[in-house]
């Protein structure tokens, strides 16, 4: 494969939400004053995935959901702000574990098992990008450690619209100066990474850590479980 460009999705791809969202949980507790035992933190990590569910902010091949997309992921973090308020009374601390919380989402991420060792090596012959939804400040923190390996980070809430928006991959192609034949996108999501890449003429690969199947129309050059196999594909 000849690429000038491999594009990685962020999140569940190069960064593990799911590690530093826990790890946000339990910064707002200890804030708010409350020895949160895993249970609790567990207790919220699922709340929080439900009500991302519940928002529709996994919908975004929806246009009324890429137009909001922004304004219902404050939404969400308010709501999970005021779900551990109700259940384990945040109380006078509220606002100290709200600003616990988001601060400590937007530290440097806990990396992907495998993501240094497969981007550095990927860096030495490819020019890597970030493209990623998400809110800009905190995006921005959470790939600190990793920015120095990127030539470039597109974040929808500066890019105007979200992936699989094809408005999103033109003006990354454009900023680029490039087509998409000269990039590679890498996600874990079928819906966003790989939808987008399919919808602008761009390969992807599709980071499918659970093996689940490849549904009917989706256009792959390849299916990886582990970061790693990237080497093997593309040095």
């Amino acid at each position: 494969m000849q690429y000038e460009y491999l594009i990685f999705d962020a999140d569940h791809t190069v960064i593990d939400f799911n590690a530093d969202e826990r790890r946000a949980l339990r910064a707002a507790f200890r804030a708010a004053g409350l020895d949160a035992g895993e249970n609790m933190v567990e207790d919220c990590w699922a709340f929080s995935a439900r009500n991302w569910g519940a928002l529709g902010l996994n919908d975004v091949h929806l246009p009324e959901l890429r137009a909001r997309y922004h304004e219902l992921y404050h939404t969400h973090v308010s709501a999970i702000l005021q779900y551990m308020d109700e259940k384990y009374g945040l109380g006078a601390g509220r606002e100290a574990a709200a600003e616990a919380f988001s601060g400590t989402l937007a530290l440097a991420a806990h990396p992907v098992d495998g993501a240094v060792e497969t981007l550095t090596r990927l860096a030495r012959k490819y020019r890597l990008c970030i493209a990623t939804n998400g809110l800009a400040a905190m995006q921005a923190g959470r790939l600190s450690a990793l920015a120095p390996l990127f030539e470039r980070i597109f974040v929808s809430e500066e890019m105007g619209a979200i992936k699989p928006d094809p408005a999103f991959f033109h003006a990354l192609l454009r900023a680029l100066s490039v087509t998409a034949d000269a990039c590679l996108m890498i996600g874990d999501s079928l819906a966003s990474d790989i939808a987008g890449a399919n919808a602008v003429g761009m390969d992807a690969v599709w980071f499918n850590r659970r093996r689940e199947p490849l549904p009917e129309g989706v256009r792959l050059k390849a299916q990886i479980a582990d970061l790693r196999e990237l080497c093997g594909l593309l040095l």
